[in-house]
């Protein structure tokens, strides 16, 4: 039996930020397209990856996973790899790319276990949905997950990467530089494209889909404690597949037997360490 979590956030409104609309889906089967270390660098490095997208706006439509895929999507190596034949391919039309994003969203509600599908319910959806409606637009291969903060770093060395994560009421309001930082209560889930890391001062950046006036010119950044935080609080990253790279295939994983066997091989090591 596939056991898969869910969990609905609701949405808090705010006379700052923007809509939100991410909630929690996580399917034990992702775990076995977990990204391999054999695939990251060793260190992190700072990099700052080029979005050919212009800067969404959501508008009032809880649709930021479709938003943070589109942008996603449009970024360094992903976009110069889907052909332009493909109709779901972004554009430098922000009306173009706006009216696209909504229709990933709208995909990724009638794939996802979350009530509702739009139009014409605005219930939000999630990243692992959005990651499939991607594939099925024909803009990646596959996806990927990492599964920890420092797979998410090591992979944002790499590409751009989306993440749901709870959204605070301290995110709302980005500092002179750009910078937000927990704080206040949950306002709701939110999903996004994170698409630079800076290894010096411990940031990353992320492009938000509220419109270019918000926080720098639609970015923010936030500190490598605050997104483990928010990991360890449901959030996800899933990492996507280029079309010229094969979809990615299910590594095994234990099946009770064998660990079961290694628990045998563990406790016969410790009895003969103790001369038992």
């Amino acid at each position: 039996m596939t056991v898969i979590v869910t969990r609905h956030i609701e949405e808090h409104p705010s006379d700052i930020g923007g809509r939100l609309g991410r909630h929690v889906e996580h399917d034990e089967r992702s775990r076995a397209y977990a990204l391999s270390d054999d695939l990251l660098p060793g260190s992190y490095k700072t990099i700052t990856h080029t979005i050919n997208a212009p800067v969404l706006n959501q508008g009032n439509v809880g649709a930021c996973t479709g938003f943070g895929t589109e942008a996603c999507v449009s970024g360094d190596p992903f976009y110069a790899t889907i052909p332009t034949t493909v109709k779901a391919r972004p554009t430098a039309n922000a009306d173009t790319d706006n009216q696209q994003a909504l229709a990933l969203y709208s995909t990724a509600t009638s794939l996802d276990n979350i009530r509702g599908t739009y139009p014409p319910d605005d219930t939000g959806s999630t990243g692992l949905a959005a990651a499939k409606a991607a594939a099925k637009a024909g803009l990646i291969s596959g996806y990927q997950h990492a599964l920890s903060l420092d797979a998410a770093l090591k992979a944002l060395g790499l590409v751009d990467v989306i993440t749901g994560v709870n959204w605070y009421e301290g995110f709302d309001n980005p500092d002179a530089n750009g910078k937000v930082t927990i704080s206040g209560s949950v306002r709701g889930g939110h999903e996004f494209c994170v698409y630079g890391i800076d290894a010096t001062k411990k940031l990353v950046w992320a492009r938000n889909s509220w419109g270019a006036d918000w926080g720098i010119n639609g970015c923010f950044a936030f500190s490598w404690d605050d997104w483990g935080r928010l990991l360890d609080e449901q959030g996800d990253v899933t990492v996507f597949v280029p079309l010229t790279s094969p979809a990615p295939t299910p590594t095994p994983t234990p099946t009770p037997a064998s660990v079961d066997a290694a628990m045998a091989k563990a406790a016969r090591a410790w009895l003969t360490a103790k001369g038992l």
